[in-house]
């Protein structure tokens, strides 16, 4: 009996032994981190090739900004036109227009361009070549620029969609036609009018766009929603 006893003792203390052991180490490990500098580190590094980062662009050159002087437009229905190319290279963009037509009275009192007697006034139509597109022409008069000429009366629609899908490069051939049909009056002698045609984009990228209308190709783009003009 006396044995069992002293065998039942030793498997009750040697757990404890174990577990005082099991202190220890953790306690000299603690030490071991906070003397670290006795030891030697293993270290290792890589780097990643060479990363390079740059600004999307959105740029025009030959703008449709174009000086084409068409004189002595008599009334016989024959149809005179000015042409540029608008080129456009860059990051994803939306391209629209905007027309102006400057016009003014000559000695015979009205001004060539006169969309109240649409039926006999200057004749102008606005095409593009690639998309293929007729743009809509202004007829409600708004405030002249500065430098537009003594005595205009102005119209503008603005921001006219070349296309409704953006373009990351794009050559636009814009056509600017003017005519004065057989039945225009001797009040439109003398007239002048200025057409302007100037293109401008939009990047797409986060700028979905979005018009307060159906957006058409040759229609105006008032933004609606997030989606602005430059």
């Amino acid at each position: 009996m006396s044995r069992i006893r002293q065998v039942g003792a030793q498997l009750v203390r040697r757990p404890r032994l174990l577990a005082v052991t099991g202190l220890a180490v953790t306690a000299a490990a603690a030490s071991l981190l906070l003397t670290g500098a006795t030891f030697g580190l293993f270290t290792a590094s890589m780097s990643s090739a060479s990363n390079s980062f740059a600004a999307g662009t959105v740029t025009l050159t030959d703008s449709a900004v174009a000086n084409c002087p068409i004189s002595n437009l008599l009334p016989n229905g024959t149809a005179s036109a000015c042409t540029v190319t608008a080129t456009y290279a860059g990051s994803a963009a939306y391209l629209a227009v905007n027309v102006l037509i400057e016009t003014q009275a000559g000695g015979g009192g009205t001004r060539l361009y006169n969309p109240s007697d649409s039926a006999n006034d200057l004749q102008v139509t606005i095409t593009s070549s690639t998309p293929t597109v007729t743009y809509s022409v202004p007829t409600t008069a708004t405030t002249c620029p500065g430098g537009a000429p003594s005595g205009s009366v102005c119209y503008e629609l603005d921001n006219e969609l070349v296309s409704t899908s953006a373009v990351t490069s794009a050559a636009v051939g814009f056509s600017v036609s003017v005519k004065l049909l057989s039945s225009s009056t001797t009040g439109y002698q003398g007239g002048a009018a200025q057409v302007i045609v100037t293109t401008h984009a939009v990047q797409s990228a986060n700028n979905t766009l979005s018009c307060t209308v159906t957006p058409a190709a040759g229609s105006p783009c008032t933004p609606s929603g997030s989606f602005k003009w430059s």
